[in-house]
C-alpha cells in the first residue's frame, strides 16, 4: 500500500514538474526582468531530484500563509482571463482577450479602452488590473433619487441635491468616495480633512465648515435631525479648537470663522436688536443649560467630549480657550474680521451666566480689545459688536456692571455719544446706559440725560416732514432712556420732554394708518415716559381713548391672525447652546402690538373708559382654547398686554365676568420671571380660584431688571394648572393627610366644578381622560383616605360632567402624567375595595373604564386580580346616565376573558356562603355559624385590647387608676390578648 502511494506521488512529480509545465513566461512576476528571473527558476527546479522537489514544496507551503497561497494560485488560473500586453507591439491591436466566454468581464474591459495609449509608457503598466484601473473611468451615475439619503454640502456650505442633472466636468464636487456621483462632501469627510497634516485641505474644510454653520437653520426642514445638534453632538467643537492651535495664520484665521460663527447666534441678535428698547424695556436674554445645572463635583468627572456635549461654553473654558484666543490676539498678525468673531465667542460666552460674564470682563483680553476699541471708538462693526458684548455683561448682574463702570467705560461712550457716525451704533450706546441705570447705577450721569437726549429728539423730530425709521428708532431709544431714569432716579427736571412727547403722539396719532412696527415702538415708549410718574395728561387721554374706539378692532384681528402667543414655534438649538427660537415674526411690517402695551399702561394710570370690541373676545377665546404649552421669549410681550389690560378694566369697574375670563386665560401663560403678576391678578381681578396655594408656586426669582434667564421663560403653571392642587396633594405625603391638605382639596374640586361649568373651553385643553385621572386621585388622599365622603356632592357632579361627555373619553392614548393606566386603575380599584364601603360615587368612578370600547385588560383585571365585582355597588342614577349596554355591547369576543366569565359562574365564588366565608377569613371576629360562646367572647376582649392599646389617652387613665408606668399598662394589655377568657374549654368528642 505504502509504495503504491509513493509510485502515485512520483507520477504526478513528474507530471507536475516536467519542464514544459513551468511554461514560458512567469505567471506572477512582470517587467523586463521577470523572463530572465524565470529561466533561473526553471533551471533550478529541473536540477533537483523528485524528493528534493517534493520536500522543498512541503517546507514552503508549510512556511507560507494559507491566504498568500491561494492569492498565488489564483493568479496563475486568472493569467487566461485578464489579458496580456504584447511588450513588441505599439499598434492599437495589443491587448488580447482570451476569455472570450466571460462577457462581464469583456465589458469592463472595453470601459478601459481609453488606457490603451498608456500601455508601456509607464512604470509595470503591461497587465491591465481592473479593481486598481476602475477609478480612471467615468462615474456609474444612479439616477434614481433616493428619499433618504447623506447630506452632501458644497463649498458654499450649502446642501446640494441628490445629483446635479446635466453637469459639466466643473459642476459639483468631484471625490472617490462611496457616492463618487454624488457632488460635494459629508460632514465625515469634512472632519477627515480638518484631520489631515495638508494645510489647503485643512483650510478647505474649516472654510466650508464656517459656512454650513451660518446657514445651519435653513436645513432643519429636510434632514432628520438639526444639522446644528448633528454637529455639537460630533464633537466639532474640539476639532475647531485644535485646529486654533495650529501655527498657520490662515488656519487661524479660517477656524476663529467657524468658531465665532458658532458662538454668535446672529438670528437672536437681529432680533433682540430689534425688540431693545419696546415698552422701554432692554432686557437680554440669560443662556442657561438646564442639564448642565449639576454639582461642581460633577462636572468635573465629565471627560473633555461629554463636558463640550453637555455644555458647550463649560467645555470650551475647560480647553483654555480664551488664554489661547489671548495668545492669537498679543502675538499673532490677524485682521479686524478675526478680532470681530473673538467678540463674537466672548459674547457667547458671557450670555451664560453672571459667572462666566465676570469670567470674561476679569480676562487681560477682555482688557485689551477694550483699549482697542474705546481708546477711540470707531463706526464699524467690531466697535459695535463690543459695545454689545460689554451690554450683556453688564445686563448679567449688579457686580459685572460694577466692574465694567470701574473701567470708566460712560467717558468714551459719552464722546460718541456726542459726535455720533453710525446709528445703530449710537442705539447701542444708549442701551448700555439705560443698563446702568436699572441698576439704579451712574446715576451722576443723570443731571446730562435730559439735556443730551432731547438734543437727539429735537433733531430727530421734524414735525414738518415724514420721519424716516433711522429717526423713530433713535427717539424711541431716547424715550426708553428717560423713562429708565424717571423709574429709578425719581423726578428729573423733563418738562419739555412731555411737552414734546405729547406733540409726537398728536402727530403719530392724527394718521388714519395702523403704525409700521417702529411706530408703534415710538408711540409705546411714548405713553410708557408719560405713565412713569403717574401724572395726569387728560388731553391725552381723550385721543388715546378716540384712537383705541376707532382701531382696536383691527389691531385685535392682527392680533389673531398673528398673535405670537399661538404662533407655531420652533427652537432646534442643541440643548449645549441654546438659542431663542424662532417664530414668524416680521419687525418690518405692521407690529401695533408695542403701541397697545403702552397705551394700556397709560390708561392705567389715568383710567378712562373705552370699548371691547367684539374681535378682542376672539382672539381671548382663541388663547382659552390654545393647547400650546408657551414658553418663549416672544411671548412675553402679549402677556404683558394681557395684564396692563386686565389692570385697566378693574380701574375702571368693568365687567367682572370679563375680568375673570382674561385672568382665567392669563394663568397657563404667565413665565417664572413674571410670578410676581400672579398675586397681581388674583388682586386685580378679585379671583377666588387663586387662593394661597397657589402662592406656593411662585418660585424663587432669578432674573434681574436687565436680563431674564430663559428656563424662567417656562409658565408658572401648566396648561392643567386646575388640577394641580390635588397632584401635588397626592404626591406629598405629609400634605395628603394633612387638616391643611384635605381643606384645600375640597377648595380644588370646587374651582374644578366651577371651571367644568362655565369655562369649559379652558378645562378642555387637558384631554377627558387626563382630568379623570386627576379628579380620581381624591379618593385616594386625606388622613383615612376616605375624604372622598366629605365631598361627596361635588365628586358626583363632576362625574356627570365627564359622563355627558362619555364619547371623548379614551383611555388607550398615553396620558400626560400617567406612566401607566393600568397600574393607576389597579390602584384605583384596590383603595375601592379596601375603604369604600360599596360608596356609590366611587364605584360610578371605577366603573367608567370598564365600558367595552376601553381596554380589555382592565376587564380581566378586575375580574381576576382584584376582588371588585362581590363589592361593586352602583346606583340607578349612574346607571341611567351611561346606558348597561354601553357595558355588553359589542358581544365580548376575548377568549380569555370568556373563560374567566365561565368559571365565575360556574363556581360558587360569589354566592352569599362563600363571601361569608371570605369575610370570615379576612376578620375572625365576625364570626360564622359554628362560633361557640368561648371564642367569642375571645374576640370582644381582644378587640378591646387592641382599641386600648391603640388610644393613648385610655392607656393614660388605666396608669393613673392603676398606679403603674404606661409602658407596664401597655405591656399588660399584650400579654392578656393571648388568652383574654382564660384557657379554652375541652371540645367533646364528635
Amino acid at each position: 500500500m505504502q509504495k503504491r502511494i509513493n509510485q502515485q506521488n512520483n507520477l504526478s512529480l513528474e507530471t507536475e514538474l516536467c519542464k514544459t509545465s513551468f511554461g514560458d513566461t512567469s505567471v506572477i512576476l512582470s517587467g523586463p526582468e521577470a523572463s530572465d528571473i524565470h529561466k533561473e527558476n526553471v533551471q533550478k527546479l529541473t536540477s533537483m531530484s523528485d524528493e528534493e522537489l517534493l520536500n522543498a514544496k512541503n517546507e514552503l507551503i508549510n512556511s507560507m500563509d494559507g491566504k498568500l497561497i491561494e492569492f498565488l494560485k489564483s493568479k496563475r488560473n486568472n493569467d487566461s482571463k485578464c489579458g496580456k500586453y504584447d511588450l513588441k507591439q505599439k499598434d492599437s491591436n495589443r491587448i488580447k482577450l482570451f476569455d472570450t466566454q466571460n462577457k462581464i468581464k469583456e465589458d469592463k474591459m472595453k470601459q478601459l479602452s481609453y488606457m490603451k495609449d498608456l500601455v508601456n509608457n509607464g512604470l509595470n503598466m503591461d497587465v491591465i488590473e481592473e479593481e486598481k484601473l476602475g477609478w480612471t473611468g467615468d462615474v456609474n451615475v444612479e439616477n434614481e433619487n433616493k428619499d433618504v439619503y447623506t447630506a452632501r454640502f458644497g463649498l458654499d456650505g450649502k446642501l446640494l441635491p441628490y445629483i446635479i442633472e446635466n453637469k459639466t466636468t466643473v459642476d459639483g464636487l468631484h471625490h472617490h468616495g462611496e457616492e463618487q456621483h454624488r457632488p460635494g462632501y459629508t460632514i465625515d469627510e469634512l472632519y477627515s480633512f480638518l484631520r489631515k497634516n495638508h494645510a489647503p485641505q485643512r483650510i478647505l474644510a474649516l472654510d466650508v465648515l464656517s459656512k454650513l454653520i451660518n446657514n445651519a437653520s435653513s436645513y432643519d426642514s429636510v434632514l432628520d435631525q438639526p444639522l446644528l445638534c448633528s454637529l455639537m453632538d460630533s464633537g466639532m467643537f474640539l476639532l475647531l479648537r485644535i485646529a486654533l492651535d495650529d501655527t498657520s495664520i490662515a488656519i487661524v484665521t479660517n477656524a476663529l470663522k467657524a468658531m465665532g460663527n458658532l458662538f454668535s447666534r446672529k438670528s437672536d441678535r437681529s432680533i433682540l436688536t430689534g425688540l431693545s428698547g419696546c415698552n422701554c424695556n432692554i432686557a437680554l436674554p440669560v443662556y442657561i443649560v438646564q442639564d448642565a445645572e449639576i454639582s461642581q463635583s460633577e462636572l468635573e468627572k465629565s471627560s473633555d467630549f461629554d463636558l463640550v456635549v453637555l455644555d458647550l461654553v463649560q467645555g470650551a473654558l475647560r480647553t483654555d480657550l480664551i488664554l489661547r484666543l489671548q495668545y492669537i490676539v498679543i502675538n499673532l498678525n490677524i485682521g479686524s474680521s478675526c478680532l470681530l468673531d473673538i467678540t463674537e465667542i466672548l459674547t457667547g460666552i458671557a450670555s451664560r451666566g453672571e459667572k462666566f460674564a465676570f469670567l470674561v470682563v476679569e480676562t487681560n483680553l477682555f482688557k485689551h480689545l477694550y483699549s482697542l476699541v474705546f481708546t477711540n471708538l470707531q463706526s464699524d462693526d467690531l466697535s459695535e459688536m463690543f459695545i454689545f458684548l460689554t451690554r450683556v455683561i453688564s445686563s448679567q448682574s449688579v457686580k459685572c456692571a460694577l466692574k465694567l463702570l470701574e473701567m470708566k467705560i460712560l467717558d468714551s461712550i459719552f464722546k460718541y455719544i456726542n459726535n455720533p457716525t453710525k446709528t445703530p451704533l449710537l442705539l447701542e450706546c444708549l442701551y448700555l446706559w439705560q443698563t446702568f441705570f436699572e441698576y439704579k447705577l451712574a446715576g451722576q450721569t443723570i443731571t446730562e440725560v435730559a439735556n443730551l437726549v432731547l438734543k437727539f429728539v429735537d433733531r430727530s423730530v421734524g414735525l414738518s416732514a415724514d420721519l424716516t425709521n433711522t429717526d423713530l428708532s433713535l427717539m424711541s431709544a431716547s424715550l426708553s432712556l428717560i423713562d429708565s431714569a424717571l423709574r429709578n432716579f425719581g423726578q428729573i427736571y423733563i418738562d419739555p420732554v412731555y411737552q414734546l412727547t405729547e406733540i409726537i403722539l398728536a402727530k403719530l396719532l392724527s394718521s388714519s394708518d395702523l403704525p409700521n412696527f417702529e411706530t408703534s415702538k415710538l408711540i409705546g415708549n411714548c405713553f410708557s415716559v408719560l405713565s412713569s410718574k403717574n401724572l395726569k395728561f387728560n388731553s391725552v387721554s381723550l385721543k388715546a381713548v378716540e384712537y383705541l374706539n376707532k382701531h382696536f378692532g383691527k389691531i385685535c384681528e392682527i392680533l389673531y391672525d398673528k398673535s405670537w402667543l399661538t404662533s407655531n414655534y420652533v427652537n432646534n438649538s442643541p440643548k449645549c447652546y441654546p438659542s431663542l427660537g424662532y417664530i414668524n415674526l416680521s419687525l418690518n411690517g405692521g407690529e401695533p402690538l408695542f403701541m397697545l402695551i403702552g397705551l394700556m399702561k397709560f390708561l392705567c394710570s389715568n383710567p378712562s373708559h373705552f370699548n371691547i370690541p367684539k374681535q378682542f373676545w376672539a382672539y381671548l377665546n382663541k388663547l382659552m382654547k390654545s393647547p400650546i404649552e408657551v414658553s418663549h421669549w416672544y411671548c412675553r410681550y402679549e402677556i404683558i398686554f394681557l395684564i396692563y389690560l386686565l389692570k385697566t378694566l378693574k380701574n375702571v369697574q368693568f365687567d367682572i365676568d370679563s375680568t375673570h375670563k382674561i385672568a382665567i386665560t392669563l394663568m397657563s401663560f404667565i413665565p417664572k420671571y413674571m410670578a410676581e403678576e400672579l398675586e397681581s391678578i388674583k388682586y386685580e381681578s378679585n379671583f377666588e380660584i387663586l387662593k394661597s396655594f397657589y402662592e406656593l408656586l411662585i418660585p424663587n426669582i432669578k432674573s434681574t431688571c436687565a436680563s431674564v434667564l430663559i428656563t424662567e421663560l417656562n409658565p408658572i403653571l401648566p396648561k392643567d394648572w386646575l388640577f394641580l392642587p390635588i397632584l401635588k396633594i397626592h404626591e406629598t405625603d405629609n400634605f395628603k393627610s394633612s387638616k391643611e391638605g384635605e381643606a384645600l382639596l375640597k377648595e380644588a374640586l370646587a374651582n374644578i366644578l366651577f371651571m367644568e361649568t362655565n369655562h369649559p373651553e379652558v378645562c378642555e385643553q387637558t384631554p377627558l381622560a387626563a382630568r379623570y385621572c386627576r379628579v380620581a386621585c381624591t379618593f385616594m388622599c386625606g388622613r383615612r383616605g376616605t375624604i372622598f365622603h366629605e365631598v361627596k356632592s361635588v365628586l358626583n357632579q363632576i362625574w356627570h360632567v365627564y359622563a355627558a361627555q362619555n364619547n371623548n373619553l379614551n383611555f388607550k392614548d398615553p396620558i400626560q402624567g400617567v406612566e401607566s393606566f393600568y397600574d393607576f386603575y389597579k390602584t384605583l380599584c384596590e383603595h375601592y375595595v379596601s375603604v369604600s364601603y360599596s360608596d356609590t360615587v366611587f364605584g360610578a368612578y371605577v366603573l367608567l373604564p370598564l365600558q367595552r370600547k376601553h381596554s380589555v385588560e382592565l376587564r380581566k383585571l378586575v375580574w381576576s386580580e382584584i376582588e371588585l365585582p362581590q363589592t361593586i355597588n352602583i346606583d340607578e342614577e349612574h346607571l341611567d346616565r351611561i346606558p348597561l349596554h354601553n357595558y355588553t355591547q359589542p358581544v365580548e369576543t376575548n377568549t380569555e376573558l370568556l373563560k374567566m366569565y365561565t368559571r365565575i359562574i360556574m363556581g360558587d365564588r360569589y354566592n352569599i356562603h362563600s363571601q361569608l366565608e371570605h369575610l370570615q377569613s379576612k376578620y375572625i371576629g365576625t364570626g360564622h355559624a359554628d362560633t361557640t360562646k368561648f371564642e367569642w367572647q375571645v374576640n370582644q376582649h381582644r378587640d378591646s385590647c387592641a382599641s386600648y392599646l391603640g388610644h393613648y389617652d385610655l392607656l393614660n387613665w388605666f396608669g393613673i387608676a392603676e398606679n403603674e408606668a404606661k409602658a407596664r399598662v401597655r405591656f399588660n394589655l399584650m400579654e392578656k390578648m393571648l388568652q383574654p377568657c382564660g384557657p379554652p374549654p375541652e371540645k367533646p368528642d364528635e
